[in-house]
């Protein structure tokens, strides 16, 4: 059945039984997935979001037909800046309830209200993602932990390039490289607030972050506080 309307019969190789109800499908709500989403916001209403906010950590896989897939696939591939870029095989929306949220809008309202979006790669030692969207009980899992905690400065490896920071890189071939073999890349919504350049080992004074080269390949955007950062979408490949 159509996997929007779920009245008529698919197409045949397609999800939907018609052009209205893909055009639909590729706004709909990524949690009832039969209403269309309120407008930026991910779910169709009150309804959904409560449902979803009371099983966070929550990962939801986005339909591969969505608007939400396009807008992360083609960011990924306009942020890769050497070389051929992997298959992206799933996308995630991550949802974090507003205990985890809060933080992060106040330091915004506090440094500056500029999002960037910005890259990190990172370990996995469980399914999430393949087979699962269980975050796994291990504290050696890298992913599930940043999705359970968000990102900590006080864990970060202290012999960092930049010094003891959490790194995120506008190129996405950059944070690909910190993937490791089965490993997942994370797009993040960061707030950098006063930027300075990355000469030395941490933020210098009157700064909030520092950037490595900024638009090319070798990108590395480093921030030193914890609410600077939040995770927004899982990408597996």
């Amino acid at each position: 059945m159509c996997t929007y309307c779920h009245r008529r019969p698919k197409v045949q190789n397609k999800g939907q039984c018609g052009q209205m109800c893909a055009d639909k499908a590729k706004l709909a709500c990524l949690l009832c997935k039969v209403r269309p989403k309120n407008g930026r916001y991910h779910f169709c209403g009150k309804t959904c979001k409560g449902i979803a906010l009371k099983s966070t950590p929550l990962i939801l896989e986005i339909p591969k037909s969505h608007a939400s897939y396009d807008m992360v696939e083609n960011k990924f591939k306009s942020g890769w800046k050497s070389g051929s870029a992997p298959s992206i095989t799933k996308i995630f929306k991550i949802i974090e309830n507003e205990e985890f949220l809060n933080p992060y809008d106040a330091y915004r309202k506090a440094v500056g209200p500029k999002e960037n979006y910005l890259y990190h790669g990172t370990k996995r030692q469980c399914q999430l993602g393949v087979s699962t969207t269980k975050l796994c009980a291990s504290s050696s899992c890298a992913i599930c932990s940043i999705l359970k905690t968000s990102f900590k400065v006080e864990i970060a490896n202290p012999w960092g390039r930049f010094g003891k920071g959490i790194y995120t890189s506008s190129a996405s071939n950059k944070a690909f490289g910190y993937c490791g073999a089965g490993g997942v890349m994370l797009l993040n919504k960061v707030v950098l607030g006063n930027v300075g350049q990355a000469n030395g080992s941490g933020c210098p004074s009157g700064y909030n972050s520092v950037v490595y080269d900024p638009q090319g390949a070798a990108n590395e955007t480093i921030v030193f506080t914890n609410d600077a950062i939040r995770p927004v979408f899982l990408i597996v490949f």
